[in-house]
C-alpha cells in the first residue's frame, strides 16, 4: 500500500505523518478533532500549559477509545449469546 507524507497541525504545531491516500482525510479529521478538544480544555480549566492540555486530549481520546471497546466486545458477548440460543433451538427441532 502506498503511503504519502501529509502534514497535520496540531496545537499550532505542524507534524509529518505517513498515511496511504484513502485514509488522508480520515488524518486530517482526527488532527480537526484533537484541536477542537484541545480548544475545549483550554476554556474549560486553567491550564495554560500546552503540554498538560495535550496529556489531558491523549486521555480523554484514550478514554473513549476504551469505551467503545468495552461496549463492542459486550455486544459482540450478547450476539454470540443469541446465536447460540438459536443453534441450540435448532438442533432440537
Amino acid at each position: 500500500m502506498k503511503q504519502t507524507t501529509i502534514k497535520v497541525n496540531i496545537s499550532g504545531r505542524e507534524y509529518p505523518v505517513n498515511v496511504s491516500p484513502e485514509l488522508q482525510a480520515a488524518m486530517q479529521k482526527a488532527g480537526a478533532i484533537v484541536n477542537e478538544e484541545l480548544k475545549k480544555y483550554s476554556s474549560s480549566y486553567a491550564i495554560t500549559d500546552p503540554r498538560d492540555l495535550l496529556a489531558m486530549c491523549a486521555l480523554q481520546l484514550a478514554f473513549q477509545q476504551q469505551e467503545k471497546e468495552i461496549t463492542e466486545q459486550q455486544n459482540l458477548a450478547k450476539i454470540n449469546s443469541k446465536v447460540d440460543s438459536i443453534e441450540a433451538a435448532l438442533k432440537i427441532s
